[in-house]
């Protein structure tokens, strides 16, 4: 069966009592969160691996962060087990080691059968109630009604927050069964290569013509979406300009706002990007729905590197002398390729051409920009941005045009060669010397050792504290934290999959 996410506003929904409730446990899960990767990185610095666990019952003993004892206990045991999780796939090589996260950034909480009820209404609808506890005296907090059966949903969800904007979501079963993605272009490799080409549907992804199809088909940014990207941006770097001079002005002695007037601006920062967010997000479903509408039976993309192409331009030198690098340069088109969003496209477009029953194929990008896909050359210039000129053939096409019947061709000699098979990821590892001590006090895979003093507990809980009493000017809501998770599809698919323990 197939996973699906939905995502819910709930922010027009939600009383002043209501969102200070979800802001007071999106607040004290995340101060949690952020105590407990503290802590992973300490030990892990100690090569003390073997003593990370998911308790959370002592650091609610501690009386600056004593309003953790006014969240529901389910609430921190998701937190911690969520966050142990996480540092446990970095020590293996699977992901990343996870971040502290700062009071504007997307922030949430995960909420487990204990506190909420299902209760099917009309229509295949169910009424979601959450509660304000778990004990038997318990409350009814929120309730919202979604569009799905009770059969169908997950057992957990989430509350998120970003700014003054709260969001509900989940996952569910839809309750299809989709063919495997390999099936599918093992079922077209037997064809000739001229008929397979025609089942192919090749994309390049750019600055300048985000999705550009081989058919001729351009995706793009609609000229209001535009507008309004160059001014939320516009508004993004004023705002960012006068909170760094008024940091700078006050004497700040960290990164944190120090006064109401810079965490007003803060806040206004982080409900601008919250704004770009939801553009790109809107741009990626509506572009990859009608990539897959209008489609072949396979499409091919490129497997691009977008976080090496979205790097900082590399400081030069010379001596003791500074060196232009193109940073601001670089900085703008880094702009342009996140505005984009090939990413989210390209993660769209997979699940939901596998739920028409479409082939979905990378394939390897090289000279895909400089090769003519009429005669194979890669004797070409580019008299243009847009232009494309072969100097083997004579060829004069549309640069971006080129590109994707490239990736089309090249879909054809993968599809027959078999060069899509799934293969074992292979994790990164690390070369060290033998020492004596157990495997798992091992340190981090792709983590640079550190040669600073780990920062202490009470050093930990007081930058916490601090940070989680500071307030915001929001209106009837309290100001512990904010933060927002939208999910996609895709990306909620694996909700649902996720489990807690409920020993904490």
């Amino acid at each position: 069966m197939a996973q699906r996410g939905f995502s819910l506003s709930i922010s027009d929904r939600l009383s002043s009592r209501q969102a200070t409730a979800f802001a007071q446990w999106i607040g004290g899960a995340n101060v949690l969160r952020n105590y407990k990767v503290r802590e992973y990185r300490d030990l892990l610095a100690q090569g003390r691996g073997a003593e990370i666990n998911q308790a959370y019952a002592p650091i609610k003993q501690d009386p600056d962060v004593a309003f953790l004892k006014d969240i529901p206990v389910q609430i921190l045991r998701n937190t911690a087990s969520s966050a142990y999780t996480d540092a446990e796939a970095a020590r293996k090589g699977i992901s990343k080691f996870p971040k502290v996260k700062g009071r504007n950034k997307k922030r949430s909480c995960i909420i487990t059968k204990e506190l909420f009820d299902l209760q099917p209404v009309a229509n295949d609808k169910t009424q979601v109630t959450i509660y304000d506890s778990a004990t038997r005296k318990r409350t009814k907090l929120f309730s919202i009604t979604v569009p799905y059966s009770s059969a169908s949903l997950s057992k957990q969800f989430i509350i998120s927050r970003q700014g003054r904007s709260f969001s509900f979501s989940g996952s569910l079963d839809d309750g299809q069964t989709h063919p495997d993605n390999e099936a599918l272009l093992n079922d077209v490799a037997y064809l000739d290569d001229d008929k397979l080409l025609g089942y192919i549907t090749g994309l390049d992804g750019g600055v300048a013509r985000p999705l550009q199809a081989c058919n001729g088909a351009i995706f793009d940014y609609t000229p209001e979406e535009k507008r309004q990207l160059r001014r939320h941006n516009d508004r993004i770097k004023r705002l960012q300009a006068a909170l760094s001079g008024k940091k700078r002005r006050n004497g700040n002695k960290s990164r944190r706002c120090a006064s109401n007037n810079q965490r007003h601006l803060a806040n206004q920062i982080a409900t601008l990007h919250g704004k770009i967010r939801r553009l790109r997000r809107n741009f990626a479903h509506r572009v990859s729905r009608n990539v897959v509408e209008t489609s072949g039976e396979i499409i091919c993309v490129e497997d691009l590197k977008l976080k090496a192409m979205t790097r900082r331009a590399k400081k030069k030198t010379q001596g003791r002398q500074t060196l232009k690098n193109g940073a601001r340069a670089k900085s703008g088109l880094n702009r342009s390729l996140s505005n984009v969003g090939l990413g989210q496209i390209y993660t769209l477009i997979k699940y939901k051409a596998n739920a028409r029953n479409k082939g979905f194929l990378k394939i390897n990008p090289a000279y895909t920009s400089k090769e003519c896909h009429a005669c194979g050359s890669r004797n070409t210039e580019r008299p243009t941005q847009a232009g494309f000129h072969c100097l083997a053939c004579g060829l004069k096409a549309n640069a971006d045009e080129n590109s994707a019947r490239n990736i089309a061709k090249r879909g054809v000699r993968d599809i027959k060669s078999g060069a899509f098979a799934a293969k074992a990821k292979p994790r990164k590892t690390s070369a060290r010397r033998r020492k004596k001590h157990l495997e798992s006090d091992l340190p981090l895979v792709g983590e640079r050792p550190s040669g600073k003093k780990s920062e202490s507990r009470e050093d930990g809980l007081a930058s916490l504290a601090a940070s989680h009493v500071s307030t915001v000017e929001t209106s009837g809501i309290s100001p512990e934290t904010s933060g927002s998770l939208h999910l996609s599809h895709a990306e909620a698919a694996t909700l649902s999959t996720t489990k807690v323990d409920p020993s904490g």
